[in-house]
């Protein structure tokens, strides 16, 4: 989805624009974006000194392009998305096609058109393969050959089916051929379950959460690790990365087959956003950029056609570095790419500006491509308006702009200034198979990709040797690479060629030599042995790889004691520790975590030890426990690297639904290791002056092993403890055990709980009959209020067993209700009235700025109103008469009473052991140390008094939600109608 809004539709004067909504437009009113012709549009492109670009195609060659892909013969394959953003009207045939263009005259202008599909769904991805292109289009994915080469498809050929279709803009896209010699097709966000078209007797594949892989020559497909939006790319060395809204550039680390071996292994995720994504972005656009949500301002918010250029045309400083389409601010940018351990991170190439930028309004870029001659290509669907309408506020929906710009369309040529301005290089098309081969050395990466399809294409088994002495001795790392992947592809890798190819002198080619090493390790042990020697190389991506590799081979201890020194050197670096669990079951990692908390002295290996004792918690066999146990609980293993393992297994226990003294209770009484481990984390949490990270764990522990001194521990730290955080942990763990006495006693700290508190105390004692009892006595005489209840504590009272109980919890929520319903149907009727922005602004001012910012207004004290895009009158209507209605427990406000006599209304922005920080109305900030706070307690409301709109005429009200609704469209930078 994109969130760009523009129009030269605007209007100067009062206008009623909608029902209900006047809008005046100030007079620093500017003038409209017109489209700008392509030879003026070209000039307005501002690049960095030392670069230039070149139209390469324009409207009527190209309309709405999407995706553009370069032939093997040179032509330009381009796919126009011309019923975009809606599909066709009822009735209407599908208006999607596929061009190639060419460039007769060889001066790098791409003047002739030829229709080569017309009348597809809403395409918007190709890929050449064979005589044609693999093209994604509505829910599937087909195959359009030329087969009597005349320049047009000669038929359809679906092969998969599936793909959801639930939005215009989140649909699976973006094919691209990869070394491994598959395509790789990005989800779209929506998942579907996909159907082989030519095998209809297999299972649907779903693809929830996941990228889509198939092999154009056997049709095998898979789901594979994703999930990209609209972008596909691929580094030199195979690394696939893709991108979504607010995401510019993630890689996806960890495959997916190497997660499922495991099913005790769980990561929080398999992809690592490379560049920093959503509000931590920035882009510079130097356009009037309108973002529909003012809160993404400034940042990506449309990230699209992410490509990682692998060619030296722009300068050495650009191999390997990505680019990233930007559409809402009309900009392409650019990140500087580095190794990161196994993965990659990523600075921005320019000082608060950005590789390519234009003040022109209409440029769309929404897509990248590598090119023959090395340069980066850019697709601009160039309109005024590149949004769903299902993103857009419902005012804007019928916009008179919204298609302007369908019959427009440009490609661009960006390059280094002494870049020649054309190439007659002969194309890989009419190479010969030795002459492919010698190509996968070219410094060009669409020249080394493309032989090497072709290679696949052509299925010629002949240039083996020639593949061969390329492993052996082929002068470019990235195309010994690609050679063997190509002897895999045709089914003629050896392992003695493997063999040699672990011996590298690049960290790269070994890397991909164990990948392909896989299959062969259970019967080839020389092959185990080279993979083995890789695990102490210094090169963190090769060990990386060499801990996946070593899964597949049978295990032992040379392997073992391999995963144990590449786990070993993982702290601070996760994807190592997730790819030596990957290649453990449950007893090896007990045996690892055993030597690890063998070795004497400080050990530094506290996270790889608890992900260890996660494999074994997750495994539930009391036997690998125990091991565990005995060995964190002999006296010579380090108290940190004991707990962290111990809490390890409590954590993998509990993902489970196990609880971890439940899985050794048959160990009665407990071992002396168990009862010195209980008795450190009993000190460890006791010390108030400790770190509070260990605290937490040590409560942890406690709850999963603790003996009965152990829950008084946690009972006094639940019902007294200064850190709240540490306190709130206490709460939590001694949930499982609490007595109704107990419970009943932690409940009466509800009314003066923090919002830290209040949700654990809600959680562990509103089960209690004689508490939920207790509660419905305060709401009823108003000493608590039901906004201080979190929904599944409203589901228990109104559900209890108590039959009176509950009936009166029914009775209260439902009094609450009818009054709420009263109140917005008294006030309804500002919702159709005209309102006057202006008016409503002076009311804003006056009533809501003291908490409430939208624009240069007000200061943020309560939650974040200005971003109104989506919302109804309706919707506003209910915020503003029900403030309390949904409030986040952050946002309840507190009277803070100190020992002097002063008397304070905030809300807490901080609290820590030593003191609570209000923020009060106009931003006043204050600290209290808590030895001064005489009493605090909860009002159960927002800052925001309820019923405070009495003082508003219906019509009042009307101005106001005027205001907050249409505040962005003031300053004339957005019509809502012509």
């Amino acid at each position: 989805m994109v969130y760009f809004l523009h129009s030269r539709y605007w209007q100067l004067a009062t206008t009623v624009l909608l029902p209900g909504i006047i809008l005046w437009w100030p007079s620093q009113w500017s003038a409209a974006a017109e489209p700008l012709s392509p030879p003026a549009a070209l000039a307005a492109f501002q690049l960095p000194p030392g670069f230039r670009i070149e139209l390469v195609a324009a409207e009527p060659e190209v309309i709405d392009p999407v995706d553009a892909r370069f032939g093997a013969d040179g032509r330009l394959w381009v796919v126009e998305m011309r019923d975009y953003p809606s599909g066709p009207a009822d009735g209407q045939p599908p208006k999607s096609r596929v061009r190639w263009l060419e460039d007769r005259d060889a001066d790098g202008r791409y003047e002739t058109a030829h229709d080569y599909a017309d009348g597809l769904l809403m395409a918007n991805g190709l890929q050449p393969w064979r005589s044609g292109v693999i093209v994604t289009l509505a829910g599937a994915v087909v195959y359009l050959p030329d087969d009597d080469r005349d320049g047009h498809a000669d038929r359809t050929e679906v092969w998969y089916t599936g793909f959801a279709q639930e939005n215009e803009q989140l649909r699976a896209s973006n094919p691209r051929w990869a070394i491994d010699g598959r395509v790789y097709v990005a989800n779209g966000l929506r998942g579907g379950a996909v159907l082989d078209a030519r095998r209809p007797e297999q299972k649907p594949l779903a693809i929830s959460g996941m990228d889509f892989c198939f092999d154009p020559i056997s049709g095998a497909c898979e789901a594979v690790t994703g999930m990209g939006q609209f972008g596909m790319a691929f580094d030199q060395f195979g690394n696939r990365f893709v991108c979504s809204n607010r995401n510019p550039l993630i890689h996806l680390v960890l495959e997916n087959h190497y997660l499922a071996r495991n099913p005790l292994l769980a990561i929080p995720t398999p992809a690592h956003d490379v560049v920093r994504p959503a509000e931590h972005s920035h882009v510079y656009p130097i356009s009037r950029a309108w973002t529909t949500s003012n809160l993404h301002a400034g940042t990506f918010t449309a990230a699209c056609g992410s490509r990682i250029f692998n060619s030296p045309a722009l300068g050495p400083e650009y191999l390997g570095a990505a680019f990233t389409c930007e559409p809402t601010g009309n900009l392409v940018h650019c990140e500087l790419i580095q190794p990161d351990g196994a993965t990659f991170s990523a600075r921005a190439a320019f000082d608060q500006r950005e590789f390519l930028a234009t003040k022109d309004e209409w440029f769309r870029p929404v897509n990248l491509a590598n090119g023959p001659d090395g340069a980066l290509y850019v697709v601009d669907m160039y309109r005024a308006v590149i949004e769903h309408p299902d993103w857009m506020p419902e005012e804007l929906r019928t916009r008179p702009d919204l298609l302007d710009g369908v019959d427009r369309g440009r490609i661009y040529r960006v390059v280094r200034d002494n870049h020649p301005a054309s190439s007659r290089s002969r194309m890989p098309s009419a190479l010969s198979g030795a002459e492919l081969v010698e190509t996968l050395n070219s410094e060009i990466g669409w020249r080394r990709t493309t032989a090497a399809r072709l290679l696949v294409e052509r299925q010629d088994r002949s240039i083996q040797p020639a593949l061969e002495a390329q492993v052996r001795g082929g002068p470019s790392a990235a195309g010994r690479v690609q050679a063997l992947w190509l002897l895999q592809s045709l089914k003629l890798l050896t392992p003695e060629l493997l063999a040699a190819a672990l011996k590298d002198q690049s960290p790269r080619v070994r890397e991909h030599a164990a990948r392909l090493c896989e299959p062969a390790l259970p019967t080839h042990p020389e092959l185990v042995a080279g993979v083995l020697a890789l695990a102490d190389d210094p090169d963190a991506r090769l060990a990386f790889q060499a801990a996946l590799s070593l899964g597949a081979a049978p295990p032992d201890n040379a392997i073992r004691q391999a995963l144990l020194r590449i786990g070993a050197r993982s702290d601070g670096h996760p994807w190592l520790r997730y790819a030596v669990l990957s290649s453990l079951n449950a007893a090896d990692a007990a045996t690892i975590t055993s030597q690890l908390l063998a070795q004497s002295g400080d050990n530094q290996h506290a996270e790889f030890l608890h992900d260890l004792g996660m494999l074994v918690g997750a495994g539930t066999e009391p036997q690998q426990i125990e091991r565990v146990l005995s060995a964190a609980g002999a006296e010579q293993a380090d108290a940190n690297a004991s707990q962290a393992a111990v809490d390890g297994l409590a954590s993998g226990a509990a993902r489970r639904g196990k609880r971890l003294q439940d899985l050794i209770s048959s160990q009665a009484p407990a071992t002396d290791a168990e009862s010195r481990l209980v008795a450190i984390a009993r000190a460890v949490a006791d010390d108030a002056g400790g770190e509070p990270t260990l605290r937490l764990r040590a409560i942890r522990i406690l709850a999963a092993l603790g003996d009965e001194a152990s829950r008084e521990c946690l009972g006094k730290l639940a019902a007294g403890e200064p850190n709240q955080v540490v306190r709130a942990a206490a709460i939590t763990a001694v949930a499982p055990d609490l007595t109704p006495e107990m419970a009943q006693r932690l409940a009466a700290d509800l009314s003066s709980a923090t919002p830290t508190i209040r949700a654990a105390l809600l959680d562990a004692t509103s089960r209690f009959p004689e508490v939920a009892r207790r509660m419905v006595d305060l709401l009823a005489s108003g000493e608590l209020k039901p906004t201080e209840l979190d929904a599944p504590t409203i589901q228990r009272l109104t559900n209890q067993a108590d039959a009176a109980d509950r009936d009166r919890a029914i009775a209260y929520f439902a009094a609450i209700d009818a009054e709420r319903e009263r109140r917005l149907a008294q006030y309804h009727a500002a919702v159709e009235m005209e309102g006057d922005a202006a008016q409503g602004k002076a009311l804003f001012q006056k009533h809501c700025a003291t908490c409430h910012r939208i624009g240069a207004i007000g200061v943020d004290v309560a939650p974040d109103i200005s971003d109104s895009r989506v919302k109804t009158k309706e919707q506003l209507l209910v915020d503003v008469l029900e403030p309390n209605r949904a409030i986040d427990n952050n946002y309840i406000s507190y009277t803070l009473t100190t020992t002097d006599g002063r008397s304070l209304v905030g809300v807490i922005a901080a609290e820590t052991a030593s003191s609570i920080t209000l923020k009060q109305p106009e931003a006043k900030v204050e600290t209290i140390l808590r030895a001064d706070i005489d009493e605090l307690r909860s009002n159960g409301v927002s800052l925001m008094p309820q019923g405070w709109e009495q003082s508003l005429s219906v019509q009042d009200l009307a101005n106001l939600l005027t205001f907050i609704k249409n505040w962005r469209y003031l300053d004339g930078a957005v019509p809502l109608a012509e």
